[in-house]
């Protein structure tokens, strides 16, 4: 009687791996997954498996800047404006305080005029700063 029991119960347990494979089923073919819809891409060979634009502070990112960069280009945009005496520049994190010392011989319009547009050339040329710009006597 054991071994009928044992004889039965091995031949259930082998239908049961074969249903359970598939090749009871007469589907020759597997079913197609969703990774059979995906090509395979290659990464950057930059040493990084393509991640390098996303890590801003990566020397090797195009974007990468240092503060004295940045204080730098600001210079070289308010240098092009004639009614500036000094200029000081303080960069917090996303914030940039500037302040400008006007030439003593501009009227209360031309200094706003000269605010206005230092304010706008700033703002275009440093977008990721939040760009202050305030005129000092």
């Amino acid at each position: 009687m054991f071994r009928g029991m044992l004889r039965i119960t091995a031949a259930i347990l082998l239908t049961m791996s074969l249903v359970g494979c598939g090749i009871s089923s007469g589907n020759k073919n597997p079913p197609q997954t969703d990774d059979a819809k995906y090509k395979a891409q290659n990464y950057k060979r930059d040493g990084y498996l393509g991640i390098t634009s996303v890590n801003p502070n990566d020397p090797l990112n195009p974007t990468y800047h240092h503060y004295e960069d940045d204080s730098n280009l600001m210079k070289a945009v308010l240098s092009q404006f004639q009614g500036i005496e000094k200029s000081n520049i303080a960069i917090n994190g996303p914030n940039a305080r500037v302040k400008i010392k006007p030439k003593p011989n501009l009227t209360a319009a031309q200094v706003e005029e000269l605010r206005s547009q230092a304010q706008n050339a700033l703002d275009t040329n440093m977008p990721r700063y939040k760009v202050t710009v305030k005129m000092t006597p």
